[in-house]
């Protein structure tokens, strides 16, 4: 064997080696937190008591709402069925570091993966609070950062929508793996 194929042979070798070293690394896998979903009763239950809380809200006096991980990850299942545009399954929400982690299986105009968004809480130029898109990803792949603002202004327009008339949103924080909204009837 000449030497211009030992060194190549070499290279290979290192190559292989190399590989099968980081294969094992590779293939394990890193446990994913499993946030539960609540179960019928207990998500009716939440959903009574967030209609009561607003319900009796008085105006000039602010409301607080807590959600927790389980709460808003059954609450954003139920509404992601509703969806036409994409049908989201699997819906994970943590919550840490003022910031929420959503995940999920998504089929949209054909295409199916695994989403990962991470939303910040923050305030926007008018101090009004709202969330804003940090990283997304499909299938691991970062989506747009134009897909992102699109997305982030979406989101806050529907939250804007969901308070309307009846309320203005004061503060949105994350703490202790809760969301804390507090918001006040005008």
């Amino acid at each position: 064997m000449n030497r211009k194929n030992q060194i190549i042979l070499l290279v290979i070798s290192g190559l292989l080696l190399t590989l099968a070293c980081n294969l094992s690394s590779a293939m394990v896998k890193t446990a994913e937190k499993v946030v539960p979903t609540l179960d019928p009763a207990e998500k009716q239950q939440l959903e009574n008591q967030l209609a009561a809380q607003i319900g009796g809200a008085v105006s000039g006096v602010p409301v607080t709402i807590e959600l927790s991980e389980s709460q808003l990850t059954s609450l954003i299942s139920s509404q992601a069925t509703n969806q036409q545009d994409a049908q989201i399954s699997n819906v994970q929400v943590t919550l840490d570091n003022n910031q929420a982690q959503i995940s999920g299986d998504i089929v949209a105009s054909g295409v199916t993966g695994k989403l990962s968004i991470t939303l910040t809480v923050g305030m926007d130029e008018q101090s009004n609070p709202n969330l804003s898109i940090a990283s997304a990803t499909m299938n691991g792949f970062n989506l747009p950062a134009s897909m992102l603002s699109s997305v982030s202004d979406g989101i806050n327009q529907g939250l804007k929508s969901q308070a309307g008339q009846e309320f203005i949103i004061q503060s949105m924080s994350i703490s202790d793996h809760k969301l804390i909204i507090t918001a006040i009837k005008p």
